[in-house]
């Protein structure tokens, strides 16, 4: 008995690890897998505000630098992810994302 030809679905990937590099202090900080930037960075003692943790109400958004990143939130414009980005739940696309703090 012959089975049609079909292609098996892709396993969901868990996002690549990255470093966040502070521009300010010049800190760089591991976001791994599962892990949110925000959370990273509280975490390391910078300060940031939050409300929702999922990229809805735009309280966490921050000024990005450097780097190429995976925008994940629906609180921002195209205009405004060009400059900034909702550090809740966004990732890097890169190796690197420099934030203006």
């Amino acid at each position: 008995m012959q089975t049609p030809a079909t292609a098996a679905p892709l396993p969901a990937t868990e996002p690549a690890s990255f470093e966040l590099v502070l521009a300010r202090s010049q800190m760089r900080l591991p976001v791994q897998p599962g892990e949110s930037m925000a959370d990273v960075l509280q975490l390391a003692g910078i300060a940031i505000d939050t409300l929702c943790e999922q990229g809805v109400c735009g309280t966490c958004a921050t000024r990005w630098l450097d780097g190429s990143p995976d925008h994940r939130d629906s609180c921002l414009s195209p205009e405004e992810q060009a400059t900034h980005v909702a550090v809740c739940c966004a990732r890097s696309h890169g190796p690197t994302l420099t934030l203006d703090l």
